[in-house]
This record gives C-alpha cells, sequence and structure tokens, in this order.
C-alpha cells in the first residue's frame, strides 16, 4: 500500500482552526490495483483549556455520495481524563470487497477515560 497525506492548517484565532486534508491510497491486490481518495474539513473551537468542539466532515471523491460527518465535545474534567460526547451520521464508504451497497449510518457516542494515577506514599 502507497499513501500520499497533504493537510493544511489555518488558525483564525487562539481558540479556532480549519483544516483541509486530502489522501490518496493505492492498493495492489490479487483482485487488481485500487485507489481511494479522500477529503476531508475540520473544523476546532476551544471554549477553555478543558472543553473543545471539533467536527469534521470526509469525502469519498470517488464516490461523491459517500459523505461522512463527525461531532466531537471533548471535556477534559481532570488530568489524563476525559469525556467524549460523539455525533456521527453519513453514508458507509464502498468496501474493498467490492460490495457497492451504501447504507446511511447514525451513531451517538458518550465516551469517559479516567486514570488511575496512585498516589506515592512518603516513607519516614
Amino acid at each position: 500500500m502507497n499513501e500520499i497525506f497533504l493537510q493544511s492548517t489555518y488558525r483564525l484565532s487562539a481558540r479556532f482552526s480549519v483544516s483541509l486534508s486530502q489522501t490518496l491510497d493505492s492498493f495492489r491486490l490479487p483482485q487488481g490495483h485500487f485507489d481511494r481518495d479522500l477529503g476531508g474539513a475540520e473544523t476546532n473551537y476551544s471554549f477553555s483549556r478543558l472543553l473543545s468542539l471539533t467536527s469534521l466532515l470526509q469525502v469519498d471523491t470517488a464516490n461523491s455520495q459517500a459523505m461522512n460527518a463527525n461531532i466531537r465535545l471533548r471535556y477534559n474534567y481532570r488530568p489524563d481524563s476525559d469525556l467524549y460526547v460523539i455525533f456521527n451520521s453519513g453514508l458507509t464508504f464502498a468496501s474493498l470487497a467490492g460490495t457497492t451497497a451504501q447504507e446511511m449510518q447514525t451513531r451517538f457516542a458518550i465516551k469517559l477515560t479516567y486514570s488511575f494515577t496512585p498516589k506515592l506514599r512518603h516513607r519516614r
């Protein structure tokens, strides 16, 4: 597999940034040669150093109908511990297995991470 990845990011302010990306993957399999061209646009906004919102829109340029959107809210409630609220919606991307059927998918997830950091006890 060969991959080319290009990304450009512009920070409009200390809290807001916009990124554009392009990925080209090339596969050589026994069934033949396959290329995948994926474009993306991402925005990031930090409400504070503990709370941020990220949105990502991806388009499979080989199939303009295959588009996915992802919105993620991240809250860092203590060091190395986060609460994520994630929403995904869009058509599935074409499979390398050769299936052409695409389905609309909508997902909502909540993820909680917690870091167990042991307290060090001082010996006397």
